[in-house]
Order: structure tokens, then C-alpha cells, then sequence
């Protein structure tokens, strides 16, 4: 346990921007000894000391190493373990039983320090089952229990079989019946953190010659993010802690085995060396290479100008999002929309004037949530209404069709609507309300619902004006319709054109859409040119109803 009060227990968070292997941890460590009460295990000869074989120095008052970015270090128990070659299986216990062997034929002395790396099988416990809750007793619910097993790796020291009692051909690749723990094993949470430990094996001897104690005592746990570059240490380092910026450095204090009379002292202390003038001019000259470097690929890809239509040419370009449906029949929503161009207007790719939304369900709401996008570019020749008397200005259309599926495959028309695109650049939000042909006789309505169909629309652009209808008058009469639901549409709607060249666009106290007088010169020369176009026509008109005039009096004349 940590002497220290929770207020000094403090985790450090860090932006880092540099590499995390030029990272170095220096840790100190002190046994403190209690000058009234002698403890007999740390009153042993120093021959007794040099003849008898320990897993580490025992009589070091003061021991300090620094420790780089996922190095290992051994502690007494896995020198001992990972130098038997039967208890190695896995590619990483090999590596390790190689570094151990190597170490003894160095004859290091094995201290009381030893790390464990991210690969190791090891979790700090009391960290792991720590409440994030001020109550004493919370409550453990299974979804609290799974996820606190899934962030659980197993402690290091279970007992591995040898590798002679492993039958390599027999084992199962699938297994088609797995237990609970091998599901938890199988589907641990995916993060970006590595995790470093350093701990301290603080057992000690007792009179029969024999270690006892805990073990394993977590001094420091790193951890570090990748992806955000952000480095946490847990405690913090001693000399940015809150105590130590009003006593001086003030050590963590570790009491082994809650014995108040056996405690240790450590010191965590940032030790990387920082870099030199040079070495700081040398990355930044390379950093910014690399980002000319970006720069250069990106305005070869991009262009460092916008591609301006040529003039005389309108382009909108529409982003359009089908939010939701609401207030339909029949459940399973999906919206079938499609866009009819007036003459004069013309699209780059025909595949964007019509697509189908996914199939969504309402619940117990009543309201189809889709969030489909719309995306195209429409394009607008404005020599079109000079050159060609019979075109009027007219804006593209957008249809709607809202059909229902259920799970026996049984489709339904639920309704149908038309809107024009907004004229003005800006946001908009439109409610297509919609509607659907009735049938005549019950007989359409029960087939409606037991077995699926209902009347439809050979043409869908009859719900607003088809394209192709030449009369003076369109007549709808005699078609047995019902009110359906509502389909809400949201609008970005953008202008580019040569005439457009120092207009903005705003918007008023209220939200709407507000349009600098400037930006109205194109929509004006629009008007005026449909306007001409129609006082021409007027004019054509009744010079040739006066000519027949003319004619008419000089055969009377005759």
C-alpha cells in the first residue's frame, strides 16, 4: 500500500510530441530499517550473505536504474522460470528464455527492480478493480463484471505444461463449443495504449531460510496513446507532485506486507536526456521538407484555384440529406427519390438523379430516421434563353416515392411528392407531404393488407406536372387519392458562376437565408431574360395577328 495520502497520489498526463522510445524513467528505491525494532531478517552476516544463493541483492540499502520505453528486465521468479526451456511455448517466451540464458552466463546480479512489458500476461489488480464511485459497497452488475474481465489480462506465474506433454497435431483449430473464458480471452478490447510496469520484489527470509512475502509491488504504471500522443503516469513523477512543489521531493513510501516497520522509499524521476540546438534545427529543417513535401502532392491533387465555370454557365450544386419520414401506415420505410431536369439544365453523371434509401424501422415512434445523403452537381447554359425563344426558366424538380416491406416480402406504396429546388443559395428544410392513390373497392384495401400491392403511378412525375404534357390544362379529376405522411428534406444549395464574382450570402436575425444584393444580379439577368424571352413572344405574336389583319382589309378593299 502507498503510505502517501490520496491527495499526493496523483496521475500525471502529458502531450507528447517527440518519439516515446527516446523515453527514459529513472526509479530509486531505499529500504528504510526501523531504529527501535530490529528486524532479524536484515541481520545477516555478510558471509551468510555471499554463500547463500538469493534471486536478489538482499542487503541493498539503495538501488536505482532507469528504465527505457518497453525494455525488459527480469524479476528473481521469471529468471528462474524462463530458464527451464519446457515452460517456453509461445515465440515470446523463447526470446525470453534466450535473453535469461545470456544473462546468467553474464552473471548480472539480479535486483530488486524488474519490469513488465506490454506482451506480458500481467494486470494490476487493485487498479483494475478500482470503483470509479464514491460508494463502499457498489454494485456489481454483469455488464460492470464483463467489461472489468475484459480489461483483466492473467497475473503472471500460473504453471505451464511441458513442452513433451503438448500434442501439436491433435490440437483444434475451431472450436465449435467454447467455454466462457475462452470468449473473454477471444474478445479483448482493441486500444491504441502499450503499457509498461515497473515493479519491485520486495520478499524477504525468514528463519527457515525461506522467501516469503509478496513479491510484486507496482512502483509505476505507463501508459501510452498513439494515437492522441498522450503519455500517463501512475503516480506521477516525484518531483511534480503537489507535495514536492511545497517540500522538496517527496518520495513514495511502500509498506511490505502492512508491516509499519519494513518500508520502502522510491523516487520516480524523468530522465530523458534533452535534445541538443543542433540536433532541434536538424528534425525541424526535416519536418518542414515533409510538409512542403504534403504541401506539393496535395496542390497537384487539389489545384491551388477553384475550377471556375466558363461564362454564361450556372452550376448549383446540391447536397441534399432525406432526414426522416413520419406519420405512415406501415412500418420499414424506404424512400425511392428521383430528379427531372428541365431543358436547359444538364447533369455531368446521370447515376446521381436517382437512387434508393436503406430500409429503416420506426419503432414506437412513428418517425423513419434514414440520414441518406444527395449529392450532385447541376449545370445551367444561360445563351440557352437567348438563343432558343420557346425555353422558360423553370428549376429542376426532385420526386418522391415512399414504399413499406415487411418480413414476408410484401411491399406497399405508402406515398407520393414533388418539391422544386430552392432557388436561393443556403440552407433550407423542406416537409414533402405526401399522398397515394385509393382504390375504388374494398376488395384493393384488403389485398393492401393480407397479401401486399396497392395502386401506383405508371408515370411518378404525374404527381406534379410531367414533363412531357403540351396542353393549355392539366385535369387530375376522377383520381381517389389519401393523405399520407410527411418525408423532411434538408438543403445545402450552392451557386457558381462567373456573375457571382464579390456576392456573399448571409443571414438575418431570424436564420433565413439572406442574400447580398450583389449575389441577386444572376437571378435578376435569369428573370429578365425569361421575361424578354416572354414580352418577345407577345410581341411576335401581334405583329403577325396584325399582318393577317392587313391582309384581310386589303382583300376587303378589292
Amino acid at each position: 500500500m502507498f503510505y502517501k495520502e490520496d491527495s499526493d497520489y496523483v496521475t500525471g498526463v502529458y502531450r507528447c510530441k517527440d518519439s516515446i522510445k527516446n523515453l527514459k524513467i529513472r526509479v530509486r528505491l531505499q529500504h528504510d530499517k526501523s531504529s527501535f525494532i530490529p528486524l532479524p531478517q536484515f541481520q545477516q552476516d555478510e558471509s551468510d550473505i555471499q554463500s547463500t544463493p538469493r534471486p536478489h541483492n538482499e542487503g541493498l540499502e539503495m538501488e536505482e536504474r532507469t528504465f527505457s520505453w518497453q525494455e525488459k528486465v527480469f524479476s528473481p521468479f521469471e529468471i528462474s522460470y524462463y530458464r527451464y526451456a519446457g515452460n517456453c511455448h509461445t515465440a515470446l517466451e523463447e526470446k525470453y528464455h534466450k535473453a535469461v540464458v545470456e544473462l546468467c552466463r553474464e552473471s548480472t546480479p539480479n535486483n530488486r527492480l524488474f519490469t513488465y512489458t506490454d506482451g506480458d500476461d500481467f494486470t494490476d489488480m487493485e487498479e483494475t478493480n478500482q470503483s470509479v464511485t464514491t460508494d463502499a459497497k457498489p454494485l456489481m452488475t454483469p455488464l460492470v463484471e464483463g467489461m472489468s474481465e475484459l480489461r483483466r489480462r492473467h497475473k503472471f506465474g500460473h504453471r505451464k505444461s511441458y513442452r513433451k506433454d503438448i500434442d501439436f497435431s491433435k490440437r483444434n483449430i475451431v472450436d465449435y463449443a467454447p467455454n466462457v473464458e475462452l470468449k473473454k480471452k477471444n474478445h479483448l478490447l482493441q486500444t491504441s495504449l502499450q503499457t509498461l510496469y515497473i515493479l519491485a520484489d520486495l520478499s524477504v527470509k525468514d528463519s527457515d531460510e525461506n522467501w516469503v512475502g509478496k513479491s510484486e509491488y507496482v512502483l509505476c504504471t505507463i501508459r501510452w496513446d498513439s494515437v492522441m500522443g498522450v503519455l500517463t503516469v501512475t503516480p506521477d513523477f516525484t518531483s511534480h507532485s503537489q507535495s514536492a512543489q511545497i517540500n522538496g521531493v517527496e518520495p513514495y513510501r511502500i509498506e511490505v506486507d502492512g508491516d509499519a516497520r519494513n518500508t520502502y522509499r522510491y523516487w520516480i524521476e524523468h530522465a530523458s536526456v534533452d535534445m541538443s540546438q543542433e540536433e532541434r534545427d536538424k528534425e525541424f529543417a526535416v519536418i518542414n521538407k515533409l510538409y512542403e513535401h504534403h504541401l506539393d502532392i496535395r496542390q497537384l491533387q487539389v489545384g491551388s484555384e477553384f475550377e471556375m465555370p466558363r461564362h454564361g454557365i450556372l452550376q448549383v450544386h446540391v447536397l441534399c440529406e432525406i432526414t426522416s419520414a413520419q406519420y405512415f401506415e406501415y412500418d420499414h420505410l424506404f424512400v425511392h427519390y428521383f430528379f427531372e431536369l428541365p431543358k436547359g439544365w444538364s447533369c455531368d453523371t446521370a447515376k446521381q438523379l436517382s437512387g434508393v434509401t436503406q430500409t429503416c424501422h420506426s419503432r414506437s415512434t412513428g418517425i423513419a430516421n434514414f440520414s441518406y445523403l444527395v449529392e450532385l452537381t447541376l449545370t445551367f447554359n444561360l445563351e440557352v434563353l437567348q438563343s432558343d425563344r420557346d425555353v422558360l426558366l423553370s428549376w429542376p424538380q426532385m420526386f418522391i416515392e415512399v414504399l413499406s416491406v415487411d418480413s414476408w416480402n410484401r411491399y406497399r406504396t405508402e406515398g407520393y411528392g414533388y418539391i422544386s429546388l430552392p432557388s436561393s443559395p443556403g440552407q433550407h428544410t423542406i416537409i414533402v407531404s405526401t399522398w397515394r392513390p385509393l382504390s375504388k373497392s374494398p376488395i384493393g384495401e384488403m389485398r393492401r393488407f393480407f397479401i401486399g400491392g396497392s395502386p401506383e403511378l405508371e408515370d411518378p412525375s404525374f404527381v406534379g406536372i410531367p414533363s412531357n404534357f403540351e396542353d393549355s390544362r392539366l385535369s387530375k379529376h376522377g383520381l381517389h387519392t389519401v393523405t399520407s405522411g410527411n418525408v423532411i428534406l434538408k438543403f445545402n444549395i450552392l451557386h457558381q458562376s462567373q456573375a457571382l464574382i464579390g456576392s456573399s450570402v448571409g443571414t438575418d436575425g431570424g436564420g433565413d437565408t439572406r442574400i447580398n444584393k450583389h449575389s441577386t444580379f444572376l437571378l435578376e439577368r435569369l428573370s429578365a431574360a425569361t421575361l424578354v424571352n416572354s414580352v418577345n413572344a407577345v410581341l411576335i405574336a401581334f405583329k403577325r395577328a396584325r399582318e393577317r389583319m392587313l391582309k384581310a382589309k386589303e382583300g376587303l378593299e378589292s
